[in-house]
């Protein structure tokens, strides 16, 4: 055996070893020059874009080929950028993952849902990691704005960006983290009035992150401790609405079986000076209604089981049967059963004046009134049913008043859309005397709906 070339070898490894770990690492960009470039254009990352494309043209990315079309079009399906600010953006819009290369800064604004079992999915973060890494250029920053669970940015994008690249973090390329913020259908926050935390994988880049973002943010921004802190703040504001929703969804079915309304409750006790006001409802979109899930998977790994979190996430899954048995209580009130009744849903997006769907807990209400045995129809001018999520029963129309009469209505939120085509007397024209009509926000109530309803709000 060559003991001499095996040492030779060995040392030769270690000189290389040692060259890597000497290497000078690449400058960071010029913050206020840098080309930016945003994969995933939905309200999150299309104000984004727009932003940063007002001194220098930047990159938007996203694989979805109707979407591109609708923007180079001008048109913007989430409704967060303004129609003329749109048309006088600069911006390249592309499905082409190699004009990532040309791109200082690449920010991530996909995705992160959860499975049917409630199981963290990465695979949208996980895939734009790998794009990145196969295409990014030496020196570039990537910032990550998808909402995940503590260390999901280091322990799990972060390798497989060096796989597929070659590149080592620190040296050829640096790490960011900085959750989105953005309330969608929020005319009064947009992205700019948002105060926005930034992290980075050194505060070397932190600074170049706050100096970034200074571009597009003008509420301030917010340096974290690390880019763990950053993503552990983003899942603690969500979390922390979902437990307290929670809390008034529990109070509201306690309350209920009292003959005590909740919305009074809360209104008296708001009158203290330090009490929180939240109010029952369908919790549901992508993120109050996932986020938390993800803080339970991380509970799990580390042998917590998270029972506050999980608990409070229990009570919002059965907020709508809840919905549905109040409807069935004022159909027995009527001595009257809720098969083969025809019901009118009113809303189906997941709030107020927003087009987006998804995980909508109306969906769940609705297929548990059809299992119930009553007709569902749901008319919703505002809903954008690319995000369609069933409703096995459910029918969606764009009418109400072309129909016969029906036997109960359900409002499940208020858009202005909804407060200007309904007023006491289309509401009665709609429904045959003493039907139920079940006001989740309470937008219609007064003596007069009262007289020609079966009225409960919460």
């Amino acid at each position: 055996m060559d003991f001499g070339g095996i040492l030779a070898e060995g040392k030769a490894r270690a000189q290389t070893h040692l060259r890597v770990i000497d290497k000078e690492p690449y400058a960071l960009p010029d913050a206020m020059t840098a080309k930016v470039a945003v994969i995933g254009l939905g309200y999150v990352g299309l104000p984004l874009v727009i932003g940063f494309s007002e001194n220098r043209k930047a990159i938007g990315f996203d694989i979805s080929q109707n979407k591109l079309a609708e923007l180079r079009a001008n048109i913007d399906s989430t409704g967060e950028v303004n129609p003329s600010d749109l048309v006088e953006s600069d911006v390249h819009y592309t499905s082409n993952p190699e004009d990532l290369a040309d791109a200082d800064v690449i920010i991530v604004c996909v995705p992160t849902p959860v499975s049917s079992h409630n199981k963290p999915d990465y695979s949208p973060l996980l895939a734009a990691s790998r794009t990145i890494g196969e295409n990014m250029k030496q020196g570039a920053v990537v910032v990550f704005e998808s909402t995940v669970d503590p260390g999901t940015t280091e322990n799990k994008c972060q390798p497989v960006i060096e796989q597929a690249s070659g590149f080592k973090e620190g040296i050829d390329f640096y790490l960011g983290y900085s959750p989105e913020r953005i309330n969608p259908a929020d005319p009064t926050r947009k992205l700019p009035d948002i105060k926005k935390i930034v992290a980075g994988s050194t505060p070397l880049v932190t600074q170049f992150l706050e100096k970034l973002y200074a571009r597009v943010i003008n509420a301030g921004l917010y340096p974290a401790a690390n880019i763990k802190v950053a993503e552990a703040a983003k899942i603690l504001e969500n979390t922390q609405r979902d437990v307290n929703i929670a809390l008034m969804n529990q109070m509201m079915t306690l309350f209920d079986k009292m003959g005590i309304r909740s919305t009074d409750v809360i209104a008296a006790a708001s009158s203290k000076w330090n009490f929180h006001h939240y109010r029952p409802g369908l919790v549901g979109g992508h993120c109050i209604a996932v986020d938390p899930y993800f803080l339970i998977d991380a509970g799990r790994r580390h042998g917590l089981p998270m029972e506050l979190v999980a608990a409070a996430r229990a009570v919002n899954e059965q907020t709508p049967y809840f919905m549905v048995e109040k409807l069935e209580e004022l159909f027995e009130a009527n001595n009257q059963s809720i098969r083969g009744k025809r019901v009118l849903v009113l809303g189906r997006s997941f709030k107020e004046d927003c087009a987006d769907t998804r995980n909508s807990k109306a969906f769940k209400m609705m297929d548990a009134i059809w299992a119930a045995g009553a007709d569902v129809d749901c008319f919703d001018p505002v809903a954008d049913d690319d995000h369609f999520e069933g409703g096995r029963g459910a029918k969606i129309i764009d009418d109400p008043f072309t129909q016969e009469k029906y036997d109960a209505i359900i409002v499940t939120l208020v858009h202005k859309v909804f407060l200007e085509q309904f007023d006491i007397d289309t509401l009665k024209s709609l429904a045959k005397k003493h039907s139920p009509l079940v006001d989740l926000r309470g937008a219609f109530e007064g003596d007069e709906i009262k007289d020609h309803f079966n009225y409960w709000r919460p």
